[in-house]
């Protein structure tokens, strides 16, 4: 199983979500005095668009996703203290396959902006990718400090600290992401994961069921609960 399950992704629709509702205008209008939540917002509609059907809101216009991502890294630099912008350019540089410049993207976010779990979350999996499980654990461990009633970051640290190995740990950290809210679904998938490491097969069944019914869809609990009843589990 790919381990970047175990932590939350950072989605285009998150980005849509941090930003306010668009003006139905033009993506390709570059108003310097417009206020830049507006304009990623609008951008980020137009990306969304374009990888999807490329197709504009307005069904007429062909929509380059990759000019898109070039004029949402231009706004970066008219921008450079903009914490949304930033967090977009960084999400899809990351998208991209290019985690060096989304790195740069989060460090710039975090100078000016310090307490952003998103940007925690991200700049955790960066690191899980090199294998830098340490770093992944202190990056969420100082976005809790700042902001501790976050459960995706609750849920992050409760993924790192399984694949450390330190299953009592990750009880405490999805227990807490629980509490704060965290989807169920994903609360049972990572129950079932820390159940099966400690050799819990009852709970673990348990666990990935009330996952698949809560969220038919995910495939990767149907997998580990098919396996156990195929080995007797």
């Amino acid at each position: 199983m790919n381990i970047h399950t175990k932590l939350t992704t950072v989605s285009i629709a998150l980005l849509l979500a941090l930003t306010s509702a668009c003006a139905n205008s033009s993506f390709s209008h570059r108003d310097r005095n417009a206020d830049p939540d507006r304009r990623l917002d609008q951008l980020l509609s137009a990306y969304e668009a374009g990888r999807s059907n490329g197709i504009n809101s307005s069904g007429n216009m062909l929509v380059d996703a990759d000019r898109t991502r070039n004029a949402i890294e231009r706004l970066a630099l008219e921008f450079p203290s903009h914490a949304p912008t930033l967090m977009a350019a960084a999400t899809l540089s990351y998208e991209a396959g290019e985690p060096e410049k989304a790195q740069n993207y989060l460090d710039q976010l975090f100078r000016a902006q310090p307490a952003h779990p998103e940007a925690g979350v991200l700049r955790s999996r960066i690191a899980v990718d090199e294998g830098n499980l340490q770093l992944a654990q202190r990056v969420l461990a100082m976005q809790i400090q700042y902001t501790p009633d976050n459960a995706a970051l609750r849920e992050a640290l409760s993924g790192v600290l399984y694949m450390q190995g330190d299953l009592s740990g990750a009880r405490a950290a999805i227990d807490a992401a629980a509490n704060l809210g965290a989807p169920a679904w994903r609360v049972a998938y990572h129950r079932g994961l820390l159940a099966e490491a400690a050799g819990n097969s009852g709970e673990a069944q348990t666990q990935y069921q009330a996952c698949i019914d809560a969220k038919p869809s995910f495939s990767a609990a149907k997998s580990r609960l098919s396996g156990m009843k195929s080995q007797g589990g």
